[in-house]
């Protein structure tokens, strides 16, 4: 007689786990989080295409200068105080990260238009427009009830472009919303069937 070894036992595929009422609370969290995420995406991005396209521009508050023209004598000429304002003052425009500067933005903006990269390049061009108020360009990204506006694809491309612009400026709460809607572009101009 011989003797056999026993065979290792071959694990069995495991079942999916029955559908719960916990599970299926979970599963409506998840894809609610999802669309509350791209929502607040949608949100962020129309904030800053407003903020690009109204370019609210402001000099910062300086406190005044104090004149000494009291203590100098009657009639007296002093050369070295002709422009006495200064340089020109830097210009900050008012974002949903707070203040930028003027140039910083628009050199950002024309960097992007004089990339190497295709698609950067078209980044550049249409904030461009935008910076130049262009009348080609959108009044707003999103309808009132918070879905894209009619051209839908055209409005997800201004909103990947602001973001990129936020992104490049240092503004940190852009980069996921950027994600999620190039994702998202992605999903609409790569249809397959």
């Amino acid at each position: 007689m011989t003797m056999t070894r026993p065979r290792n036992e071959v694990p069995m595929p495991r079942k999916k786990p029955p559908i719960t009422i916990n599970r299926g609370r979970d599963t409506i969290r998840r894809l609610t989080a999802q669309r509350t995420e791209t929502r607040d995406a949608r949100q962020y991005a129309e904030q800053w295409y407003q903020t690009l396209r109204t370019w609210d521009v402001h000099f910062p508050d300086v406190l005044p200068k104090i004149s000494y023209a009291a203590f100098r004598d009657q009639g007296a000429y002093d050369p070295l105080t002709m422009g006495e304002g200064g340089p020109p003052q830097k210009t900050y425009l008012r974002t949903p990260a707070g203040e930028v500067s003027e140039t910083e933005v628009g050199q950002i903006i024309s960097d992007m238009t004089l990339s190497t990269m295709p698609d950067t390049v078209l980044l550049g061009r249409m904030l461009d427009r935008l910076r130049r108020h262009d009348n080609g360009c959108m009044a707003a990204l999103l309808r009132p009830d918070g879905r894209w506006e009619r051209n839908r694809e055209a409005a997800m491309r201004y909103a990947l472009a602001v973001l990129t612009l936020a992104v490049r400026l240092g503004d940190v709460h852009a980069e996921r919303p950027r994600q999620l809607i190039e994702r998202d572009l992605y999903q609409l101009t790569n249809v397959t069937c």
